[in-house]
């Protein structure tokens, strides 16, 4: 009698561990699951977030017409889209007309990622070396390496928020462009001095100007047959 009690009570605990075993395992709200889990889908969002974005800024660069010089350049394709989008994107960010960034772009190193000038000014955009380090600096980074400079987006945010900077103070993309090329320091006494000023004038700033105006108007062009597209889009059919 005593042995068939003790069988019972024993299959009672057997039957009641391998039920436990078999008890679902919901995580607390606060549980390295669940942690691990938000975190998954806040980057997922922040990814989908960010393609998005990309997507609305090349369209934005193609119906500007930064995306058609861009191909010009005859870069890689992938890089096209990508310094495409830098361009948009750091032009907005600095209040830059984006396309008097491409005519810089164009002017000095016509879309070499590798162009070193005489004077060392390195990339599409011939950012020095010193002024690349002051500006990654105020953007709160390090440059690491002069090479870098050789990175094309990373050349066109530093040239870009330079040219920016420029703008702001010496009040014009003209005499601003004086100061892209000779330096603050000495752009400063070639803008004192009328007889330099104005021969000066007539060499970069010139250019750099002329073919801002020529990209300009075949942007105004596009952005007119895209409008009578829309118009004769819209109409009846």
């Amino acid at each position: 009698m005593r042995g068939w009690a003790v069988a019972m009570v024993m299959a009672g605990v057997v039957a009641g561990t391998t039920a436990s075993a078999f008890q679902p395992y919901f995580p607390g709200q606060n549980s390295p699951e669940v942690a691990e889990l938000r975190a998954k889908l806040a980057e997922q969002e922040a990814n989908l977030a960010q393609l998005e974005e990309e997507e609305a800024l090349y369209a934005e660069a193609e119906v500007l017409g930064v995306a058609a010089a861009v191909q010009a350049s005859q870069l890689p394709e992938r890089q096209q889209r990508r310094l495409a989008l830098a361009i948009v994107r750091e032009a907005r960010r600095n209040g830059v007309d984006p396309m008097l960034v491409v005519a810089v772009i164009r002017c000095e190193s016509s879309f070499n990622n590798y162009a070193v000038s005489n004077v060392g000014a390195m990339g599409l955009m011939q950012v020095m070396p010193d002024t690349g380090s002051y500006l990654a600096d105020r953007a709160g980074f390090k440059l690491q390496r002069h090479t870098n400079l050789f990175d094309s987006e990373l050349n066109v945010e530093l040239g870009t928020a330079y040219l920016a900077d420029l703008i702001e103070r010496f009040g014009t993309p003209e005499r601003a462009l004086v100061a892209y090329n000779a330096g603050p320091g000495l752009a400063k006494k070639i803008l004192a001095r009328r007889d330099v000023r104005e021969r000066f004038m007539q060499g970069y700033p010139a250019k750099v100007m002329r073919e801002f105006r020529r990209l300009k108007a075949q942007q105004a062009r596009e952005l007119s047959r895209l409008e009578e597209q829309k118009k004769t889009a819209g109409g009846p059919g």
